[in-house]
């Protein structure tokens, strides 16, 4: 997914990977080295003011929705993180990569929002 095309994604529905509605896309955040987009921000809760990240690995869109590789469950208690400056800390993209059970080449290769 290119980044131009991620930044539309911005207030999107997120769905799950069994079609739950999960939130809205609050940011994307890319990768300083390859300027990829890595992770999205979803708003979730009722009025949408706790924002959790989700990764971008798998994930797909389709009528106006975007559909991510993990479960509701797993969004909601994904560890909190505060992108400070528009990045994650080190220890920050390495907890959320274990938590998502995902490998990185370079988990601290802090992502900034677009």
């Amino acid at each position: 997914m290119n980044v131009e095309r991620a930044q539309d994604l911005i207030g999107t529905t997120v769905v799950d990977n069994e079609g739950n509605r999960i939130g809205r896309v609050g940011n994307v955040y890319v990768d300083d080295d390859t300027h990829q987009p890595e992770w999205v921000t979803v708003r979730i809760g009722l009025l949408g003011v706790r924002e959790m990240f989700v990764p971008l690995v798998g994930a797909s869109t389709a009528e106006d929705r975007l559909r991510v590789e993990v479960s509701k469950e797993r969004v909601k208690n994904a560890p909190r993180v505060e992108a400070e400056h528009g990045h994650l800390s080190d220890s920050e993209g390495r907890d959320l990569y274990r938590y998502y059970g995902l490998e990185a080449d370079d988990p601290g290769a802090a992502d900034q929002p677009e």
